[in-house]
């Protein structure tokens, strides 16, 4: 049996509960006409599109979170003023910016995702443009979409050679520049690998989801309610109220 670290069980359990909800939405409005995600929620994409099966997804994250180094890593959030300067904690050999969520609150700021060193993003709290909120090592104990992960990218690209993907039978997009669609297996694997070492632009994904013209967009998020990203089309978020608004009061 393989041993897995906590972190790697609590996004298996995340992954999970995605698919889940997704299948709760198809039974209640019909069949997806394009899914896509962001870093976790890519692969929840891939998987409910057919391109990937949970086996794969299983193994897949199991490589992601091996450990590779022993460098303390870690990933911080921090909404950027308008004002400010985002690109300050672009500094590549200590940190860079991971995941762009583009601007928030109607443009009152910048949400970024920022990883790397857990020194550098400790100092980042007091020296930085913003408030950076350093997740705790339980949560997250590895730098995401960075060049830190080049290990793992090249454990990932292995490990994809000896495997074989599905053409989704339903679009995917993307947060992942030059990727954001994904139209058949060979782009699909060619994504979870870029994905490992570049940074992600939600505003890339929001662009391909929009080209697609949806007429409904269903965000299984809390965390992307509070950006209030705007995604051109009508949207419901799927999160703890959405969930005892359906199913009544769940057990912590």
């Amino acid at each position: 049996m393989p041993s897995f670290h906590p972190v790697l069980l609590r996004w298996l359990k995340q992954l999970a509960g995605m698919l889940a909800v997704a299948r709760v939405l198809e039974e209640d409005h019909g069949a997806a006409s394009l899914y896509g995600g962001i870093s976790l929620g890519e692969l929840a994409a891939l998987r409910a599109s057919g391109a990937i099966t949970t086996e794969f997804v299983v193994k897949f994250l199991h490589e992601r979170h091996l450990q590779d180094v022993d460098r303390e890593e870690a990933i911080g959030f921090a909404f950027v003023p308008a004002s400010q300067d985002w690109r300050y904690y672009e500094q590549p050999e200590r940190m860079t910016v991971s995941c762009d969520y583009g601007p928030v609150l109607g443009g009152a700021g910048r949400m970024i995702m920022v990883s790397g060193l857990r020194s550098a993003l400790e100092s980042a709290r007091t020296e930085g443009p913003a408030d950076l909120q350093v997740v705790d090592r339980a949560l997250a104990h590895q730098a995401y979409h960075s060049p830190f992960r080049e290990p793992g990218r090249q454990r990932l690209e292995s490990l994809l050679k000896r495997s074989t993907l599905e053409r989704p039978a339903t679009p995917v997009v993307t947060s992942i520049p030059g990727r954001y669609t994904v139209s058949s297996g060979a782009e699909a694997a060619d994504a979870l690998v870029a994905s490992e070492t570049q940074p992600l632009d939600v505003p890339g994904l929001v662009e391909a989801s929009r080209s697609h013209a949806p007429g409904r967009a269903y965000v299984i998020s809390s965390f992307l309610r509070q950006l209030e990203i705007d995604f051109h089309a009508p949207t419901e978020y799927v999160d703890d109220v959405w969930l005892e608004r359906k199913f009544g009061r769940t057990s912590p």
